[in-house]
């Protein structure tokens, strides 16, 4: 069942329906209705859904904590949400969860200061690029800020008109590379070389991104247009296209927000509100199913019998599940081919504001190893320390995640010294993080390869005998911990259908 805008943009959860359904009986501990293999925020709102309505939910989790992408590291002084980092002002779901459970919000201020580039050896300044020697793209495109070079000639590209559209039929053709795409139209190769440099634009599907693109567009409607710059993607949202009348919502004041003692407040208070287990350290083996049910397996020897299973694991986990029988050929290509990217992170203090000693923008974009430096704006004129993050992807985030994490922030720091040397002394990691060394993650997202969309994201969604698949890869219309959220709605629909 899709979930349909008029519903979406009202921001009414489907899974407020859930208690109103007639309850069973509960089983015992080695006997479940469902198993629920994962647990993150998609898992986690199967369950809640699926127990709501009165049935017996057991979640199994390979790890040693609850939450999956949602992580936050409050041992550090600063505090950095590692994963699902901010709620946007349309995560319906996500705010509904928030108000049921009583969840205390507060607006977080993350407003990113201005950039300054370092390309080819050279440290530039924002205002020096349109016109700088090194800067070797052209026409239109000279004008468009580095950060936003990619996302921007894309968003030019991108058709759509709602936000099913990535899905369209008449949109296949767009299943392509964004490298092929942006040559079919005449993208200038060196603009071409500053949109790889934190994603191989060979390797992603153009609509795939298209998808995300548009739905930030859409996202962008709820914000206060008078509101200052302060969510750190709103650096890759894209652009009205020249000439276009974009359709703004009734716009939401104080954006973005997160939850009071971080974002992982939210998957711990669903897990208090679950009437069955929530078992960690529990790595599931085998899912083996049957005419009756289906029988899921752990490492350690924990056996549970059950009427249905959902995989609320990323692909590039359920991969290592035996699954008998054996999936059809889409869910196999799915499972076995579905791509993975990194992101890696570290988390900082900058004890006084060197940019006031060089000149240049406080933030950096570079086509070196350290790919990003956002440096958080303390509103204390000047005055340290000031909060900053490493932000790597791609290959960028590839290549440090290779490294041990005493050395990846050594490397950092070391980068960051040769380009501006105004900082030597002045910066401290706290927090270093990367998803691709999380061994039941290995990424911290889905991403669709060239071709992949035509070739198996409409039925990869579909069950398969008595195994239901949720998780951020199973989106339609959303992304982040929405699109979790969304995922695990849908999947609890298919199952109250069926139980």
């Amino acid at each position: 069942m899709r979930v349909s805008r008029r519903r979406f943009n009202q921001g009414i959860a489907l899974s407020t329906v859930a208690p109103l359904l007639k309850g069973v009986k509960a089983r015992a501990a080695d006997t479940a209705d469902v198993v629920v293999v994962g647990a993150g925020l998609s898992g986690l709102n199967t369950a809640w859904i699926l127990d709501e309505a009165g049935y017996n939910v057991t979640v199994l989790e390979g790890t040693n904590r609850f939450g999956g992408r949602v992580w936050s590291a409050t041992e550090v002084e600063t505090k950095p949400e590692l994963g699902a980092s901010q709620i946007g002002p349309a995560y319906a779901r996500v705010l509904d969860a928030v108000d049921r459970l009583g969840l205390e919000t507060y607006v977080e201020d993350r407003s990113i200061l201005p950039f300054s580039y370092y390309m080819n050896g050279q440290l530039i300044n924002a205002k020096d690029w349109a016109d700088h020697p090194e800067n070797k793209t052209r026409g239109r495109e000279r004008a468009i800020p580095p950060l936003r070079l990619g996302s921007q000639l894309l968003s030019q590209l991108t058709p759509f008109k709602d936000l099913e559209d990535w899905l369209a039929p008449q949109f296949a053709n767009l299943d392509v590379s964004i490298a092929d795409l942006f040559t079919k139209n005449g993208v200038s190769p060196a603009a071409m070389k500053i949109a790889s440099l934190g994603q191989d634009i060979g390797d992603f599907s153009a609509l795939a991104m298209m998808q995300e693109l548009y739905r930030g567009t859409y996202e962008a409607k709820f914000d206060d247009s008078n509101a200052p710059s302060s969510m750190p993607m709103r650096a890759n949202r894209p652009e009205p296209k020249q000439g276009e009348n974009v359709e703004r919502g009734p716009q939401i004041k104080n954006w973005p927000k997160n939850i009071k003692g971080g974002t992982w407040e939210l998957p711990k208070a669903i897990v208090g509100k679950l009437r069955g287990p929530v078992l960690t350290n529990k790595l599931v083996a085998a899912i083996d199913m049957d005419a009756d049910g289906a029988d899921v397996s752990c490492l350690d020897g924990t056996k549970i019998r059950c009427k249905y299973v959902v995989s609320a694991v990323p692909f590039s986990t359920l991969r290592n599940i035996a699954i008998s029988p054996f999936p059809d050929a889409v869910h196999e290509d799915a499972i076995d081919h579905l791509g993975y990217v990194e992101t890696t992170r570290a988390f900082g203090l900058i004890k006084q504001p060197f940019w006031q000693d060089d000149g240049n923008g406080p933030s950096l974009f570079t086509d070196t190893g350290l790919h990003m430096l956002w440096v958080l704006d303390n509103h204390k004129n000047g005055e340290g320390p000031y909060r900053c993050m490493f932000v790597m992807t791609g290959k960028p985030a590839e290549q440090v995640s290779s490294l041990e994490a005493e050395q990846a922030q050594a490397y950092l720091i070391a980068q960051l010294e040769r380009i501006r040397p105004a900082s030597k002394g002045q910066v401290e990691i706290l927090k270093y993080h990367s998803w691709r060394r999380q061994p039941l993650q290995r990424g911290c997202r889905h991403m669709f390869r060239p071709g992949q969309i035509n070739a198996f994201a409409h039925h990869m969604i579909d069950p398969w005998q008595r195994l239901h698949f949720a998780g951020e890869h199973t989106r339609r219309l959303d992304y982040g911990m929405e699109a979790a959220m969304e995922s695990g709605e849908r999947v609890a629909q298919e199952l109250l259908a069926r139980l």
